[in-house]
């Protein structure tokens, strides 16, 4: 019995999994298994239901290899595993990916790095949007601490370079330009 077993998640936070899931049966999946949890999730259980349900004929489908598994090492395990069952692999985004097809190596070489990039890129977004939900800010913590910003601000106000007071304040003249404009910012709201 052949099959296509659709399998989609939520890789972006809020972005919900209709519209990928509406896409899979639209390319011929009889059953579509979702996983609506944050993209950095590592309980999946739409994808454990997925991969106990296909049979041996079997295709998974996805609309991108990158809702298999969070690294490129993740996903070609998975592959291998269920090519090791007699089930098909197929990304409707990296047909390179998909397995049954005949494909130059370099091509899958290629769709492979680009999987790996997207996959880090997905993982520094969550990373960014958990730390944003916690209050904190990525990047580097700033120099400016609110003494230095008063300091900063009185020395403006007697008419003082902004190279002087990064001198006197041990900063770079961009840090207290940055600092003085959000202040600035802050007194005009």
């Amino acid at each position: 019995m052949t099959r296509l077993v659709g399998y989609t998640r939520e890789v972006t936070p809020g972005a919900g999994t209709a519209a990928d899931a509406a896409q899979l049966t639209l390319a011929g999946a009889e059953r579509v298994f979702t996983d609506d949890g944050p993209a950095g999730a590592t309980e999946r259980p739409g994808l454990r239901e997925c991969l106990e349900f296909v049979e041996a004929g079997d295709t998974v489908i996805v609309t991108s290899a990158a809702m298999v598994a969070p690294t490129a090492a993740q996903f070609l395990t998975v592959v291998s595993g269920l090519a090791g069952r007699g089930v098909g692999f197929r990304s409707l985004a990296e047909p390179a990916l998909s397995t049954g097809t005949a494909v130059d190596s370099a091509e899958v070489f290629v769709a492979l790095e680009s999987l790996r990039r997207r996959l880090s890129s997905l993982q520094t977004r969550a990373g960014m949007a958990t730390a944003a939900s916690k209050g904190r800010r990525p990047g580097r913590p700033t120099v400016m601490t609110p003494e230095r910003v008063a300091m900063a601000v009185e020395l403006r106000d007697l008419g003082r370079p902004v190279t002087h007071i990064a001198r006197v304040l041990g900063v770079s003249a961009n840090a207290v330009q940055r600092a003085l404009a959000s202040k600035a910012d802050q007194s005009s709201s």
